[in-house]
């Protein structure tokens, strides 16, 4: 029975990957179900075994991109040993901005669009999902934070570093309002303003 599990998610896995890269190379709308199941060496009609359609994909890419992207972020934070909760945040804001600055093409495939695992379930919950508890332990201990719920720490977090996946895209992708260099000082200003 795992061998069948098992192929089902080599096959599943894939998909995915001939998804991403295809998007990546020629943007979704310029991309067919059809090429996704060629270039996944799979027929066509085992696309729709595991996805229903293009945006399904797509919204399994996000929640993968952004999955590592995120976790990448919270590990150079922590990598910063003791420091103030503020100077946390602003470390997972700046490896995203570095990182969406560097991979372009992802950025162009995420868009605005980042994804962050749900909060359903925080408070009481036994095993919350492994990235929100590492955001939320940012705040363990922080003056900053104290007498904050943990889903009110988690939505902040969320809404902060989305403001900065969307002006990476205007600044980086739209060239607009400015360069993101010179809206880093402005989007760090609210950060730690917001904490």
């Amino acid at each position: 029975m795992a061998n069948v599990q098992e192929k089902k998610q080599v096959k599943r896995q894939a998909l995915l990957d001939a998804a991403y890269d295809l998007f990546l190379e020629r943007g979704m709308t310029k991309t067919s179900i059809g090429d996704i199941a060629s270039r996944a060496n799979v027929a066509k009609g085992t696309f729709y075994l595991y996805f229903s359609d293009k945006d399904a994909i797509l919204r399994a890419l996000l929640g993968r991109i952004s999955q590592k992207i995120l976790e990448e972020a919270c590990s150079a934070a922590e990598a910063l040993g003791e420091v103030p909760f503020a100077d946390k945040i602003l470390a997972v804001a700046d490896y995203l901005i570095e990182y969406l600055r560097r991979e372009t093409l992802v950025l162009r495939l995420v868009q605005r669009n980042l994804e962050w695992p749900s909060a359903t379930g925080l408070e009481g919950a036994d095993e919350p999902l492994h990235l929100v508890r590492r955001v939320i332990e940012f705040g363990k201990g922080c003056p900053e934070v104290e007498g904050r719920s943990e889903k009110e720490i988690y939505y902040r977090i969320t809404a902060l570093v989305s403001m900065c996946v969307s002006m990476c895209y205007s600044c980086i992708i739209e060239k607009r309002p400015d360069t993101i260099d010179n809206m880093k000082p402005v989007l760090y200003d609210i950060i730690r303003r917001s904490l």
